[in-house]
């Protein structure tokens, strides 16, 4: 892909961080000089259920045939990554591609993340893009450091006092009270370890990119959900720095009509229900002047004691990676 024109940006995020909120104001349907694809991204999403069958399970413990599907299905969703880029380089389009981080981690290193660093001496899995790709050891993810510096990175973000408990909701909904109680995804997803990580890597190899490449000195870039929620000029000037037109952007629009609700499949209807109902921007949804102590007297009581306490214990230990990012964050004029 030529790092100039066309360009890719794909956007690095995690579930209940308003990035349906993001893609609705972006409006890429209305920006002619973006090849969209189906869900604006989501490429990977493949790979959740065979992941699933091996969550909280350590890498040494897979058999055979799950270590073949799951690298298998995550080649396959590369693969169709791969023809999307090819069919922006023929379209002379830019690509806008969304991504949950925690699909993207590979499986090595969360076995480490969940049952520590020197669990395992297993070496880091990686997809096949070509004979002489690399992986760095900072680089978490199932993608070559080759594949990854191609693009232009957004990482979006949100208060995991806001995050957790609408992820630990959505699990009581989508499946029950009981299951969200030994959901095996939650020690990997109740984290913003991964986005830490990932930012962490792309600043230290676009560093190097930047000294003979001067574009690449403001990537990558943060979002703060908040920001996106309470200052349209933060969206507007994003907007512009990846190309797309300002005019195009859609801050009001008209809420779903019922029959293309009732056509969405259980999960997407859950995971969009506020974006469904809007019109706009929902107000009372930022994290300003949140009081953690206060929100976890409220966890205990919607969740039960044990799972309110639980909730309480994943967002303090993110918030340290969470102001790292927000400190960091896109802010006017940037």
């Amino acid at each position: 892909m030529d790092p100039v024109t066309p360009r890719g940006f794909l956007l690095v995020t995690y579930p209940r961080t308003a990035s349906h909120l993001l893609l609705k104001i972006l409006a890429l349907e209305n920006q002619p000089s973006v090849l969209r694809c189906d869900k604006d991204g989501y490429f990977f999403m493949p790979t959740v259920g065979p992941r699933f069958k091996t969550a909280g399970k350590h890498i040494d413990e897979w058999t055979k045939k799950e270590r073949i599907m799951i690298m298998e299905r995550h080649q396959a969703c590369f693969n169709s990554l791969q023809k999307h880029i090819a069919n922006g380089e023929a379209e002379g389009k830019n690509l806008f591609v969304k991504e949950h981080v925690n699909w993207l981690i590979e499986p090595v290193s969360e076995t480490k993340f969940v049952f520590g660093k020197e669990s395992t001496s297993e070496s880091p899995w990686t997809v096949q893009m070509s004979s002489n790709q690399t992986h760095s050891s900072s680089n978490e993810t199932i993608l070559p450091d080759e594949f990854l510096i191609l693009w232009h990175p957004t990482f979006l973000i949100r208060h995991p006092a806001l995050v957790f408990p609408s992820m630990y909701r959505t699990t009581i909904d989508l499946n029950s009270a009981e299951k969200a109680k030994s959901d095996p995804f939650h020690h990997t997803e109740m984290t913003m370890h991964w986005s830490r990580t990932l930012y962490d890597w792309y600043c230290q190899r676009l560093e190097l990119i930047g000294r003979a490449n001067p574009r690449n000195k403001t990537w990558p870039i943060i979002l703060d959900a908040d920001d996106i929620m309470l200052d349209q000029s933060i969206v507007i000037q994003y907007a512009e720095r990846i190309g797309l037109n300002p005019d195009k952007l859609r801050f009001s629009w008209d809420s779903m009509a019922n029959e293309e609700v009732e056509k969405m499949w259980k999960v997407e209807k859950r995971m969009k229900s506020t974006i469904i109902a809007s019109s706009g921007i929902v107000e009372g949804k930022t994290a300003q002047n949140i009081n953690i102590e206060e929100e976890a007297k409220k966890w205990k009581v919607e969740f039960g004691e044990e799972e309110g306490e639980k909730i309480e214990r994943w967002v303090r230990a993110a918030l340290h990676d969470y102001e790292y990012l927000k400190a960091r964050r896109f802010r006017p004029q940037d």
